[in-house]
């Protein structure tokens, strides 16, 4: 499995990428240190979550290899998820998307940043 940002998304989230952070694709479902609470809809979301290097990432057992470095999930998370993943930038709106060969995961994906924490 892998994660291609396109440049668009990669130029943007440049800056969450100091003293090499850790990404973290986080399956928003209540579960985790990352997620708030749990989607009530029926949709699927996500969010990008950068870490400082030593964070505890017990709960993302998964590495997913992105253009951008290593990506950490919930192993779980992964069945939701296609072979070749995508993360683009809407320009207009700069709104990520997470989308693989089947179409659109989430149409707003998420940024969290908590490496100054």
């Amino acid at each position: 499995m892998d994660i291609t940002f396109t440049d668009a998304a990669k130029d943007r989230l440049q800056k969450y990428l100091k003293n090499d952070a850790k990404i973290v694709l986080d399956f928003d479902d209540g579960v985790g240190p990352f997620s708030d609470e749990a989607n009530c809809t029926l949709a699927l979301s996500f969010n990008l979550v950068f870490v400082n290097k030593d964070a505890d990432l017990h709960e993302f057992g998964a590495k997913i290899s992105s253009n951008l470095g290593d990506v950490y999930a919930k192993p779980y998370s992964l069945d939701q998820m296609n072979e070749h993943m995508k993360v683009d930038l809407d320009p207009k709106y700069l709104r990520y998307s997470l989308s693989g060969q089947n179409g659109e995961l989430d149409p707003s994906l998420g940024i969290k940043d908590y490496t100054s924490k």
